[in-house]
C-alpha cells in the first residue's frame, strides 16, 4: 500500500485555483447581477398575465442565485483560509478535526 505524504506544493497549488474561481466570481459575476445587466427584469411581452408571472418568478430566480454566489463566495473564501493554515501548520490537525473527519468519512453525522 503506497504511503501519503503531505505535500505543500499540491496545497498551494488547489489554493491558488480556489483564490482564481473566487477573483472571477467577486469581479465578473456577482457584479453583473448586484450592477449589470443581469440587475433589473427583461420586460416580459404583453400576454395576458406574463408579467405579473414571469416577473414574480425572475425575482425568485435573482435572489435565489444572489443567494447561492453569496454562499459560494463565503465556501470558497473558508476553503482558501482552511488550505492556507493547512500549508502553514504543515498538515498537521488536532484531535478534534481529525476525530470529526474519521467519523465523516465512517457515515457518521456529526450534529446527531
Amino acid at each position: 500500500m503506497p504511503t501519503r505524504a503531505f505535500d505543500p506544493a499540491a496545497l498551494e497549488r488547489y489554493r491558488q485555483f480556489l483564490a482564481e474561481l473566487l477573483e472571477e466570481l467577486e469581479n465578473e459575476i456577482i457584479p453583473s447581477l448586484s450592477d449589470g445587466d443581469l440587475k433589473k427584469a427583461p420586460a416580459f411581452g404583453t400576454a395576458p398575465g406574463a408579467t405579473e408571472t414571469a416577473a414574480v418568478e425572475y425575482a425568485d430566480f435573482h435572489a435565489t442565485t444572489w443567494r447561492n454566489l453569496q454562499y459560494l463566495r463565503g465556501t470558497l473564501h473558508g476553503l482558501i483560509a482552511g488550505l492556507q493554515t493547512a500549508i502553514d501548520t504543515g498538515g498537521t490537525v488536532d484531535q478534534q478535526v481529525a476525530t470529526d473527519i474519521a467519523r465523516l468519512t465512517e457515515g457518521d453525522d456529526l450534529y446527531a
